[in-house]
């Protein structure tokens, strides 16, 4: 008995280096590319806590005409309530393009689309953002974002 369990305890330790060696090895192009692929994750989770953990505390966000100067602001006044009411919520960037300014600092560029309803209200859209990414003590967070929404046709949602 405790044989089986000291191997899977080697076993688990060893799944676990493997990981940790493998997002080691990523370039930081790689390891930003990855960061919003589960940022999107995240997003589409409606997982404020994660999403938490991707955004500098003094977080800039410019979005929609306002402008939110920390994550806590951003939270709870701005993302929050927003994905608090989206139902049937599809979130993604794409066209992401990594700029790599130095080992701790990147900045991206991407297209972003989004579908939702929120009451009675189908909503289809997206636009473009360009988010600057911090990274300390190992882990790459948002420092920045700006985001522009594409024009709506007339008539449209």
């Amino acid at each position: 008995m405790h044989t089986t369990r000291r191997r899977v305890r080697w076993a688990t330790a060893l799944v676990l280096v493997a990981a940790v060696v493998t997002i080691a090895a990523q370039s930081p192009q790689d390891q930003v590319q990855s960061f919003f692929t589960a940022y999107d994750e995240a997003f589409n989770a409606r997982d404020i806590d994660r999403l938490g953990t991707m955004y500098h505390a003094d977080v800039t966000v410019f979005e929609g005409g306002g402008i939110d100067r920390t994550w806590a602001s951003y939270r709870d006044n701005h993302l929050g309530p927003e994905l608090r009411n989206f139902k049937d919520l599809v979130f993604a960037h794409s066209n992401v393009v990594v700029h790599v300014l130095g080992p701790d600092a990147a900045y991206v560029t991407a297209e972003y689309s989004i579908s939702y309803t929120t009451g009675e209200r189908k909503v289809d859209g997206g636009g473009i953002a360009t988010h600057v990414l911090v990274r300390e003590n190992g882990a790459w967070t948002i420092r920045h974002s700006q985001t522009a929404s594409r024009r709506r046709p007339a008539g449209g949602s």
